[in-house]
């Protein structure tokens, strides 16, 4: 598992998968510079190893992460690379206009997804075990007043709340489903739009002003 990840073509398609789209193998043999018929090669490794899914959408074939664990995997590992280091991405995008605010998967990441965490740590909103965050009494008040259904959002077939190693900040952010649905509110809300094309987010000053009032925090 670890060879297949870490080869370098590989790793770079990965990558570009974090942003929770699909893509076609043409346009990740774009982000990893390799040929088409290469891409394709590495893309059958990865669905063979179970990381990997396709979906076939009129002439073309979409490939996705298996599922979010796979995902997580590997914002893990692009952890422990150097800050310096830039990636390119299926988009074109540099890595250094994602680190204040960005996807990672299908949850709020960067600088302002670990800040945003740590206020909901400080205030006893999430409560910290090894591998997983609880919600508190309070914590669920905080998620339903911004619509999300927590029962719901426990119900879904996958982890609910669990600490990610953001590879920019080097600290956690919140990821599993009560993420995603904490990253579905703020954009229905329009306290972040989303840039296409891209992972980056953009915090509106509508979001500044909800978040310092809600949360209590100056951003």
């Amino acid at each position: 598992m670890a060879s297949l990840i870490g080869e370098k073509s590989r790793a770079m398609m990965l990558w570009n998968l974090l942003d929770g789209r699909a893509y076609t193998a043409t346009e990740l043999a774009t982000s990893a510079d390799i040929s088409f018929q290469s891409a394709s090669n590495h893309l059958s490794q990865l669905i063979n190893a179970g990381l990997l899914r396709s979906e076939k959408q009129g002439r073309h074939k979409y490939y996705r992460f298996a599922n979010d664990r796979v995902a997580q995997a590997i914002e893990n590992i692009a952890a422990l690379m150097p800050v310096s280091v830039s990636l390119k991405s299926a988009a074109g995008q540099h890595t250094a206009g994602i680190r204040y605010a960005r996807t990672c998967y299908d949850h709020l990441a960067g600088k302002l997804g670990v800040h945003v965490t740590g206020v909901f740590l400080k205030n006893k909103w999430l409560i910290a075990h090894d591998d997983r965050y609880e919600l508190s009494t309070a914590g669920q008040r905080l998620f339903e007043s911004l619509d999300i259904d927590i029962s719901a959002t426990r119900q879904e077939n996958r982890k609910f709340a669990y600490p990610c190693l953001d590879w920019s900040e080097r600290n956690h952010h919140l990821a599993g489903a009560l993420g995603a649905a904490l990253l579905d509110s703020m954009i229905s809300k329009d306290w972040i739009r989303k840039i296409k094309n891209s992972r980056e987010i953009l915090l509106t000053g509508n979001g500044r002003i909800e978040m310092g009032k809600r949360f209590k925090i100056n951003l």
